[in-house]
């Protein structure tokens, strides 16, 4: 989850920092390698006000909170692991911070570290799992905290011409998560039984590093795909000079 959010604020840097009436919030960045990395940083600390609210004549959705419609997480591989997570509700977002940005200008690659100090998840779920021998089954809520989320971005782009005018267009989007921490909370398994709601429940915050290294890359190509084809849907509005002027 807090992959898509990482994600979504890159997105919203790329789309809003060049759009066709620039607002004074928005700093144009100059095709200059010497100064495009220290540039599109200013610009994020600049737009976090505006992100966590968002920005609804450029279609910018906010970031606090932000929201996760669906999350399909499936794995059969030490952890038999089956979930489906629903209008997940994520607060904390705002409050991240730009670790690096690099932006190469002869290839197109951009990547970025970004830091949440801590998220906090609502949301829906649906769960067929196996936790050593212990089945888990349920649908329910689920609450989850996250603390020190870090996530690194990469983002390869190319340039196309139509109509003799040249656009990008990103080819591919990669993302990394490192979690410190985090613990997580399901009402609803085994029909509501509580004994045994609790029992699992600590069974699996007991598990959650495992969990998360059989989990962590499916949510990965769900969201890199998501975020993918919204990043080709803002790029294709703006062409390449007006995006970055020289």
């Amino acid at each position: 989850m807090t992959k898509s959010l990482s994600v979504i604020i890159f997105l919203q840097v790329v789309s809003s920092v060049f759009p066709k009436d620039l607002p004074d919030y928005i700093e144009v960045c100059k095709r200059d390698q010497s100064t495009i990395n220290s540039c599109v940083r200013k610009s994020i600390e600049r737009l976090r006000p505006k992100l966590a609210e968002g920005i609804p004549e450029f279609e910018v959705p906010p970031i606090e909170p932000f929201y996760i419609p669906e999350l399909i997480v499936d794995s059969g591989n030490l952890i038999q692991f089956h979930a489906v997570g629903k209008d997940v509700q994520v607060s904390g977002a705002g409050n991240f911070s730009i670790k690096n940005v690099d932006v190469d200008l002869e290839s197109l690659r951009i990547s970025a570290r970004v830091r949440f100090p801590r998220l906090h998840f609502v949301g829906r779920y649906v769960l067929d799992a196996r936790l050593l021998v212990l089945p888990l089954h349920g649908a329910g809520t689920i609450v989850a905290d996250a603390i020190k989320c870090d996530t690194e971005i990469v983002l390869h782009s190319q340039l196309v011409e139509r109509e003799g005018v040249e656009y990008v267009q990103f080819s591919a989007l990669d993302v990394r998560l490192d979690v410190r921490d985090y613990r997580v909370r399901l009402d609803g398994l085994f029909d509501g039984n509580k004994a045994l709601g609790d029992a699992a429940n600590e069974a699996i915050n007991q598990s959650r590093e495992e969990i998360l290294r059989a989990t962590k890359p499916y949510a990965e190509r769900t969201v890199s795909k998501l975020f993918l084809d919204t990043a080709n849907k803002i790029a294709n509005i703006f062409p390449f000079d007006q995006l970055i002027p020289q």
